[in-house]
C-alpha cells in the first residue's frame, strides 16, 4: 500500500474512533465539529513582525531562553514558535472565552504560532490527544486574497458502533479575518490548508519580501474528559 493511501486510511480510522468523544453543550459545535468566532482576541496583542528565522523555536519561559531547530517537520520552510512568552496569558484568556462557548471547563495543554510563506501547505490530518479542543487564530497577513482553513464535518453513523456510515461529512473552506478564531475538535476533525498563494514583493532600494500568513494554535482538553491527563503531561 502506498504511503499516502496508508495515511488516508489511518486518518479515516482516527476520525471514526474519536468522533463523539469530546462532547460539548454547544449544538452547532456538535453538529459541525467547528465554530468560527469573530473578533476572538485583540489583534494588537497578537501581532508580531515576521522574524528572519525559519524552522522551529521552542521557548522556555522567556524570549532569551530557547532552542532553535532550522527544520520544521510539519510545514517545511515555515517558522513555528512553541510557547512564545507573548502568548502565555492569552492562552488562558482564550480558554475562559471558549468555556463559555462550549459550556464545559477546559485545561490548557500547549500553543504555538506559525508563519507560512508562499507555496506552503498544511497536510490533511487530525491532531493528537492534547489538541482535543483547539482554536486557530488569524493574526496577520500580507495576502490580498483569502486563504482558507479547510475542515471536514462529521460523518453520520448508523448506530453507536460507528461501523456503517449513512452520510459522509462535507469539506468546508473557512475564512478568517485577523483576530477571528476557528474553534474545532482537533482529534476528531480532519483539517488542512492548500498551498498558500502569494509571492515575493519587490521594493525600490530595499530587500524584496515574501508574502506571509501568521496564525496561532491554542490547544486544550476537557477538564472532565478522557484526555484530561494530557494537561498534566504538558505541564511536566
Amino acid at each position: 500500500m502506498a504511503q499516502c493511501e496508508y495515511n488516508e486510511l489511518e486518518l479515516m480510522m482516527q476520525e471514526r474512533r474519536n468522533t463523539g468523544t469530546a462532547w460539548t453543550r454547544n449544538e452547532s459545535f456538535e453538529k459541525n465539529g467547528y465554530l468560527v468566532l469573530k473578533n476572538l482576541w485583540d489583534i494588537t496583542e497578537l501581532y508580531h513582525p515576521v522574524p528572519e528565522e525559519r524552522g522551529q523555536i521552542n521557548y522556555f519561559g522567556s524570549v532569551d531562553r530557547f532552542h532553535h531547530n532550522p527544520e520544521e517537520a510539519q510545514v517545511n520552510g515555515s517558522l513555528a514558535r512553541y510557547s512564545h512568552p507573548q502568548y502565555k496569558k492569552i492562552h488562558t484568556g482564550i480558554r475562559l472565552k471558549l468555556e463559555e462557548v462550549i459550556g464545559r471547563k477546559l485545561y490548557n495543554t500547549y500553543y504555538y504560532d506559525r508563519f507560512y510563506f508562499p507555496g506552503m501547505e498544511l497536510k490533511k490530518h487530525a491532531d493528537r490527544d492534547a489538541c482535543e479542543i483547539s482554536v486557530s487564530v488569524h493574526i496577520s497577513t500580507s495576502l490580498k486574497e483569502w486563504w482558507p482553513f479547510i475542515i471536514k464535518t462529521p460523518d453520520t453513523y448508523l448506530d453507536k458502533k460507528k461501523e456503517v456510515i449513512t452520510s459522509t461529512g462535507e469539506e468546508r473552506s473557512l475564512y478568517l479575518e485577523p483576530g477571528d478564531g476557528l474553534l474545532y475538535k482537533g482529534c476528531e476533525r480532519p483539517h488542512w490548508r492548500e498551498p498558500m498563494p502569494g509571492g515575493v514583493k519587490k521594493r525600490l532600494f530595499r530587500k524584496p519580501v515574501q508574502d506571509y500568513y501568521h496564525q496561532i494554535f491554542f490547544h486544550y482538553v476537557l477538564a472532565d474528559g478522557e484526555r484530561a491527563h494530557c494537561a498534566f503531561d504538558a505541564a511536566r
